[in-house]
């Protein structure tokens, strides 16, 4: 064996940049913080131990997670609100968010860097106007909000830059992968590849063999640049709803 890695440590490696977000079943955000180790408790980010290769110094990372990303998405559809993940693509009216309707993906608690598992899932804001497509609009922005959160609770921790990396099955999906770098106010890399953990892993094999040369990244699909970041009064508006999904159980 020439290498061992957990999970988002590989993602991390195969992104091969700082600051990464893997959106699977949840959402799991990790930044390199060199061989600094942050003590990240008072922001609710954990600090850990990003990889360690041969004689090398050990590099570390502080990291913060969401409970509930895809696995959202999943639970919304089975509830039918859409059918095909193509239905969910795009969308005619502006966001869900500045139309007062929020999600909280709380369905499994809240993770970084509230930590409460008393937390429940929320809509907030609906009217009998309020239609399936829009629900289903505020889960997408649901998630990319509690992303937001994790990465600006990593920014009082280190110097993020203007790039984030991310991957996931959700990240085949353009408005979410749009609001996404709205919300970070932030360019979104998006990754060709949907899963960059076997990549990371192989790669860091290959550096444990003794390979010098390694093979390319994967390829980029989208660059995103944020357009239109959201204004404090929305980032307010999904924070009170937030606070109203707390400690519910």
């Amino acid at each position: 064996m020439t290498a061992s890695l957990v999970d988002q440590q590989a993602a991390l490696f195969g992104h091969g940049c700082p600051t990464k977000i893997t959106f699977g079943t949840g959402a799991f955000a990790l930044t390199v913080t060199g061989d600094i180790c942050v003590d990240g408790s008072k922001f609710g980010i954990l600090p850990t131990v990003a990889w360690k290769i041969k004689n090398e110094p050990l590099h570390r990372a502080v990291e913060g997670g969401v409970y509930n990303a895809g696995s959202a998405v999943n639970w919304a559809r089975g509830l039918g609100l859409f059918k095909e993940f193509s239905d969910i693509a795009s969308f005619e009216m502006p966001s869900a968010l500045s139309r007062n309707l929020v999600f909280v993906p709380a369905l499994s608690g809240l993770a970084c860097p509230h930590w409460d598992r008393g937390a429940c899932g929320l809509w907030i804001g609906m009217g009998l106007d309020t239609t399936a497509k829009d629900l289903t609009q505020a889960v997408l922005e649901g998630i990319a909000m509690r992303a937001s959160e994790v990465i600006a609770a990593m920014g009082e921790l280190t110097s993020l830059g203007n790039l984030i990396s991310i991957d996931g099955g959700l990240t085949k999906n353009l408005y979410f992968n749009r609001f996404l770098a709205n919300a970070l106010g932030k360019t979104v890399i998006v990754q060709e590849s949907p899963e960059l953990t076997g990549l990371g892993t192989a790669r860091m094999a290959m550096r444990g063999a003794g390979v010098k040369t390694l093979p390319p990244l994967s390829a980029l699909r989208a660059e995103i640049i944020p357009d239109a970041p959201l204004s404090q009064e929305l980032r307010q508006r999904f924070s009170d709803a937030v606070s109203r999904a707390k400690n519910w159980k």
